[in-house]
């Protein structure tokens, strides 16, 4: 069954629960919509199921920098797209730039992304335009400026980041109760396949795991993509005497 009135998460009753109403999504708030059609670039949208609200992405970097950031426990919201700002170049010729996302986090600070692919980083002079920005942008849209590229952007890091955003969806209350009570225990890594044996061995208790590092009391300590191999160690939030 469809609904055809968008609606805030939160204002989802519990007989929409039961009945699994699909709740269209909010449009997304970017200043600007790209192109779907490119012959250089992947375009298109995605939905944050934190807001149920679109962002939009111009390239896979963008695409993937938006999932890292949808997963990251410490960003509450994401803008894709915002308002350009604007800043006095070299020359003093005033000049536009629009920043990729502006990451919302819950210590209340926002931080302005451009996302750019490693071999354009000097050509583009972003680092410059970033400092010019810095420098003379208002404190009232963002506290903090950065660059993102491929190599932090990597893969892996989308992967996961989609893996946890997937076990968000599947939560499963008694198998994160009790992987949660043993990971409680951990003093130094283990890994996952370990830490299962003894608690719940199963695809939830899996999806329990990973749910446990996308909230940040569990860190994947082992390189290359979350798996059962995987090791994992408990985070001072989890247990703050660690």
């Amino acid at each position: 069954m469809k609904s055809n009135n968008a609606r805030a998460p939160e204002q989802a009753t519990a007989q929409d629960s039961r009945e699994k109403v699909w709740i269209q999504p909010y449009a997304s708030k970017a200043s600007r919509r790209p192109a779907l059609k490119s012959t250089t670039s992947v375009r298109g949208a995605l939905v944050n199921p934190a807001t149920n609200r679109e962002i939009v992405y111009e390239s896979t970097l963008e695409r993937d920098l938006a999932y890292i950031l949808l997963a990251d426990p410490s960003v509450e919201d994401i803008h894709d797209q915002p308002e350009a700002v604007s800043y006095i170049d070299s020359d003093g010729v005033v000049r536009e730039h629009t920043f990729d996302f502006v990451a919302h986090r819950t210590d209340g600070t926002r931080t302005a992304v451009a996302v750019k692919p490693a071999t354009k980083l000097v050509s583009s002079g972003i680092a410059e335009t970033l400092d010019l920005i810095r420098a003379q942008c208002p404190p009232s849209f963002a506290d903090h400026f950065a660059v993102r590229t491929g190599d932090h952007i990597t893969r892996d890091r989308a992967a996961d980041a989609r893996l946890i955003l997937k076990s968000r969806r599947m939560s499963n209350v008694s198998a994160i109760a009790e992987v949660k009570e043993i990971a409680s225990t951990l003093r130094g890594a283990v890994r996952i396949s370990d830490l299962l044996s003894v608690s719940r061995n199963d695809g939830h208790g899996f999806m329990a795991v990973v749910r446990l590092i996308g909230d940040g009391l569990l860190e994947h300590v082992s390189p290359g993509r979350i798996s059962y191999d995987s090791a994992v160690r408990s985070t001072r939030k989890f247990n703050p005497n660690h």
